[in-house]
């Protein structure tokens, strides 16, 4: 105010001294460009004033300058106060504002508007100072070292890619580095979803699936979804310690992992050389056959024994290889080469890597199970019965799955009770499509099989007399569910003489037979969905040791008469119901098996 008030005073005095002289217009031209000049000095000094007053400011708390105080450290510098505007901007606007361009070739637009928005909106893989470059590292190793991922695959080729980016000249502008930013937390959604999901198709397999029940046939998997908050994964975590985190433990995955390996070695090499049968090729022989059959078996890890140029001879550590192979296969474990031995022997490797692939992907979607836990596996190719006990196998049995016509439904449950002399009560499914015919051709059916009938479920209602039923009319009218049929407790029961229970919708469960013969055959596919066992009483001892309510020598007793006795459990036993057609088995060794339900053929992978 004082200096324009100096202005206005200076102004008077020179136009009272000189407005009576000035006539001359180059006069009136010199006055006005002095009042100008004069004016324009005072403004000048005035804004300089004031600015230096907001920049003695900065020198102020960044607290009171600002309420987003807390987004930025305690020695934030102006530079990176800077910088974060800026790439908040950058990054709202291609996320936000021109999201439809961002990402016409990048994936996961929800996932990445969503962790971004956690972030607000700041970078993940730079800074201020530049890229992060350990992450980065840590990121492309990750994935590049990964067995179980093709070389064929976009994922693959998306890392070379964005890894080439950084070989580039690093002076990159600002909107740059933001979509490269993108690109890369959208390749690490895509390989974490890889990683810890799989690659099958699994909606196109269920489509299948459901297929398969319209045209009747019994077929049900049950899939798990692993359970990550990928999100905070990537926020908070280096990507290998996210990978080591959500890589399964269970069901011998590490060891697959190992074995896959050696597959892809092999292949690297050129694969297995073809083995002929050869007379040279029985016990004490020799010759260069006998050499290439060591070899073959010595590279698949089944000859244990030194291998060295002169190993040319049938010997009893061959013999053993040979054992080994054929376990490992499910052949009948001779230690002789034969036709169906030799086939088995000369499956590519090819065949075999896609086959270690599927049965990896699968264990992805199976449960977590802790190996010292108790639980009970049934490998349906397999057609067997694993207990384990503190991460060891405490017993094995061979065991009935489903036919072609009811496949043994993929699920895992918990055993709650035990039931000594069971009742069969007979799926309605079962009554209309095989007894009530069997009826109407046979009137005795029911009383050769001891079979009775009831209007409800409860076992203590006096059965009813079919004799007067007209079958033929119930089966044609559909009123087969108004007949509960069942099956008494006693040397006809369908179930024998033990039942273990894990309520499930598929009405599937392990029990006992009293028909042992089919039990001798290697494929036992014969059951209409439950597991029947070879020994039911050595599965009931297991449970001795750890429950009141399962006193064995009692529970034998019981089992002399026709009593129904149910056996309550404390603990709830985990059974896993799998279908691994490549596995770890509990001996350590790589496992193939036959594709009975053909599910290899119709489970899909991409390729990422």
């Amino acid at each position: 105010m004082a200096q324009k008030k100096l202005l206005f005073h200076f102004f008077l005095i020179y136009s009272k001294e000189k407005i009576t002289k000035i006539f001359n217009v180059q006069i009136l031209k010199n006055t006005l460009f002095t009042i100008i000049t004069i004016l324009l000095l005072v403004t000048i000094e005035a804004l300089t004033v004031t600015t230096l007053k907001e920049f003695n400011a900065t020198n102020g708390s960044f607290k009171k300058l600002t309420s987003k105080h807390k987004l930025f450290h305690k020695n934030v510098s102006l530079s990176e106060i800077y910088y974060s505007g800026q790439v908040k901007k950058g990054l709202m606007n291609l996320i936000v504002d021109n999201a439809e361009s961002t990402f016409k070739h990048i994936s996961h637009k929800k996932f990445l508007h969503e962790i971004y928005k956690k972030t607000n909106y700041t970078p993940i893989w730079f800074t201020s100072h530049g890229v992060k470059a350990n992450g980065i590292a840590d990121l492309f190793k990750t994935i590049e070292s990964d067995a179980v991922l093709s070389k064929r695959g976009n994922l693959y080729k998306r890392t070379k890619y964005l890894k080439s980016k950084f070989k580039e000249n690093n002076n990159r502008s600002i909107d740059k580095e933001l979509l490269l930013d993108i690109q890369l937390t959208s390749l690490v959604k895509s390989y974490l979803n890889f990683h810890i999901f799989g690659s099958i198709k699994w909606s196109n397999f269920q489509e299948k699936l459901r297929r398969m029940r319209r045209n009747k046939l019994a077929a049900d998997w049950v899939m798990v979804t692993p359970k990550y908050d990928i999100q905070k994964l990537i926020l908070t975590q280096p990507i290998s310690k996210i990978v080591q985190e959500t890589t399964p433990t269970s069901f011998g995955y590490p060891t697959m992992i190992k074995e896959l390996k050696r597959l892809k070695r092999i292949k690297r090499q050129g694969g297995w050389k073809k083995i002929s049968n050869s007379s040279q090729l029985r016990f004490g022989k020799s010759g260069n056959m006998v050499k290439r059959l060591i070899r073959r078996l010595h590279s698949s890890g089944d000859y244990t024994c030194a291998v060295n140029k002169s190993s040319n001879k049938f010997g009893p550590c061959l013999k053993k290889a040979i054992k080994r192979f054929q376990r490992r296969h499910g052949v009948y474990p001779s230690g002789k080469i034969n036709s169906y031995t030799l086939k088995k022997m000369n499956t590519s490797v090819d065949w075999k890597i896609k086959k270690v692939l599927l049965n990896i992907d699968r264990i992805k979607r199976m449960p977590v199970q802790p190996a010292k836990e108790r639980h009970i596996m049934v490998n349906i190719p397999d057609f067997r019965l694993y207990y384990k006990e503190r991460g060891r196998e405490k017993l094995s049995m061979r065991v009935i799955v489903g036919d072609e016509k009811h496949h043994s439904p993929i699920f895992s449950n918990k055993i709650s009770f035990i039931v000594l002399n069971p009742y069969w009560i007979i799926p309605d499914s079962i009554v209309k499509k095989e007894m009530i015919p069997k009826i109407i051709k046979n009137p005795n059916y029911l009383d050769i099989g001891g079979y009775e009938v009831r209007t409800t479920y409860n076992t203590r209602a006096k059965p009813i007399n079919t004799s007067k039923i007209d079958w033929a009319r119930v089966l044609k009218n559909g009123r087969t569910k108004r007949y509960k049929f069942m099956q008494p407790p006693g040397k006809k029961n369908a179930l024998g003489k033990i039942k273990f229970k894990f309520p499930n919708q598929f009405s599937v469960y392990l029990h006992d037979t009293p028909n042992k013969k089919p039990f001798k055959k290697g494929r036992r596919a014969f059951s209409h969905g439950c597991i029947r066992l070879s020994e039911p009483k050595a599965l009931l001892a297991t449970f001795a040791p750890y429950e009141r309510s399962v006193n064995y020598s009692r529970a034998i007793r019981t089992l002399r008469g026709k009593n129904k006795t149910q056996l309550n459990l404390a603990h709830k036993v985990p059974v896993h119901i799998v279908y691994l057609t490549a596995w770890i088995n509990s001996d350590g060794l790589l496992h193939y098996r036959k594709d009975i339900y053909n599910y290899d053929k119709k489970q899909i992978r991409s390729i990422y």
